[in-house]
C-alpha cells in the first residue's frame, strides 16, 4: 500500500491541482467568457470537429484550468487560416472569432507566439524489415548500398527541410514529393502513413507528430526522428499563438501552460508525439507582441 500511495497522490495532483491553482491566481489579462480556440476541423492528430486531436485535448485542459467552456472557430489550416480565425473580427459579436491557436511554430510571423511547449522533428517512417531492418537513423539510411537506395520508393512533403537532404543523399530520382497544402479540405498528411503500411511506399519523411500518431495503429512501422546536420535543421519548437499587441493575454496563456505542463506532456505522450532536444538556438523573444 505504501508504494501505491505516492502514485495516488500524484494522480490527484494532476487531475485537481490545476483547478485549485487557477481559482487562487490573478492573471495578467481578464479572462474571456469562453476559451475560443482557432482550429482545423479535419487535421488529425492535431484537431478535428469531434475534438479527437491532441490540440483539442490540450485546449480542454486549459479550459478546465481557467474554468471556461471551450468554443472553436473552425477553418482549414491552410492559406488564410489566421485571417479567417484569430484575426477575424465580427462587429455583430463585438469580438474576434477566436483568441488562441494551440500549435504554431515559434518563428511564426503572423501571430505572436508564447514560449514553446514541445519540440519535435521531421521523421523517417518505414517498416523495419528487409533492407531497412537495421536502419535506426538517417545516416544509416543514407549509407545503404546504392542499388538498395535506388530500389526504395520514398515519399516526402515539400516544402520541408527533408527535400534537400533526400536529394543530396542519393534519393532524388526515387522520391515522390507531395504538397503539404493541396487545397482539398478533406485531405490531410496522415493519410500517407497508410500508403507506407500498405506497401505503396517504403519510406515516408514527415513531421514527427503526424508520424508518431498514425504509426501507433501500425505496430510494424518505425518512427525515427531526424537529427539536424549543420545548416539542415529538422527539429522545431512549437508554441501557442495569440494576436500581436495582446501581451497580457499571452502571459496568461503562458501561466496556464506552466501550471498544466505535466498534463500537456502526458497528452503528447499519449498521442505518440516524438519529443527531441533542441539542436539550434531559439530566436530571442520580441518586445512588440
Amino acid at each position: 500500500m505504501k508504494s501505491f500511495y505516492p502514485l495516488l497522490v500524484l494522480g490527484f495532483s494532476l487531475v485537481f491541482g490545476s483547478h485549485a491553482l487557477a481559482a487562487d491566481t490573478t492573471f495578467p489579462s481578464p479572462l474571456p467568457d469562453k476559451l475560443r480556440v482557432c482550429a482545423d476541423p479535419n487535421n488529425l492528430p492535431y484537431s478535428n470537429r469531434e475534438q479527437q486531436g491532441f490540440e483539442n485535448k490540450i485546449a480542454e485542459q486549459l479550459g478546465d484550468y481557467f474554468g471556461l467552456d471551450v468554443e472553436y472557430a473552425w477553418f482549414p489550416q491552410r492559406m488564410g487560416f489566421i485571417r479567417n480565425t484569430l484575426k477575424n473580427w465580427s462587429d455583430d459579436n463585438g469580438r474576434f472569432a477566436c483568441d488562441l491557436v494551440i500549435g504554431v511554430p515559434v518563428q511564426f510571423d503572423i501571430a505572436a507566439t508564447t514560449k514553446p511547449y514541445y519540440r519535435s522533428a521531421y521523421s523517417l517512417l518505414f517498416k523495419k524489415e528487409g533492407a531497412l531492418a537495421a536502419v535506426d537513423n538517417q545516416q544509416a539510411l543514407a549509407a545503404l548500398p546504392e542499388a538498395v537506395k535506388q530500389s526504395l520508393k520514398i515519399a516526402a512533403f515539400a516544402p520541408s527541410p527533408a527535400v534537400s537532404w533526400l536529394r543530396e543523399n542519393g534519393f532524388k530520382d526515387n522520391t515522390s514529393f507531395y504538397r503539404i497544402m493541396n487545397g482539398d479540405p478533406e485531405d490531410y498528411p496522415g493519410k500517407m502513413v497508410n500508403r507506407v503500411a500498405e506497401g505503396e511506399f517504403d519510406v515516408l519523411v514527415i513531421w514527427g507528430p503526424i508520424a508518431g500518431y498514425f504509426a501507433k495503429a501500425q505496430p510494424d512501422l518505425a518512427v525515427i526522428p531526424m537529427t539536424s546536420e549543420g545548416s539542415k535543421v529538422f527539429d522545431f519548437a512549437i508554441s501557442m499563438g495569440v494576436r500581436y499587441g495582446e501581451r497580457p493575454w499571452k502571459e496568461t496563456v503562458e501561466m496556464a501552460m506552466d501550471a498544466n505542463a505535466p498534463q500537456i506532456a502526458m497528452i503528447l505522450q499519449d498521442y505518440g508525439v516524438p519529443i527531441v532536444e533542441a539542436s539550434s538556438k531559439p530566436r530571442p523573444d520580441d518586445d512588440d507582441d
